[in-house]
């Protein structure tokens, strides 16, 4: 098992409640990891699945509530991409 260290900046964004930005975070982490585990392995692209993950509970905490608040995938890429949410 691969042993790595390091973070992931987070995005700026507006906050109007963070109820669900976990849950966000979470369900983007495994569904990029589900279908292929060597992720976990790989350090380069555990980062990129991790970064996708924080944009994913960036941007839910930009609305109200938690449903209605979970991001869109043209949402995570254009934050991705440094655009707007």
């Amino acid at each position: 098992m691969q042993t790595f260290r390091g973070s992931i900046p987070g995005f700026k964004v507006e906050t109007v409640d963070t109820t669900g930005a976990g849950d966000s975070f979470v369900g983007a982490f495994l569904a990029k990891i589900v279908d292929d585990h060597a992720i976990l392995q790989d350090e380069l692209r555990l980062k990129e699945v991790l970064k996708y993950a924080c944009a994913c509970g960036a941007i839910t905490t930009t609305k109200k509530g938690a449903i209605l608040a979970l991001p869109t995938p043209s949402q995570v890429d254009a934050i991705l991409k440094g655009g707007s949410k």
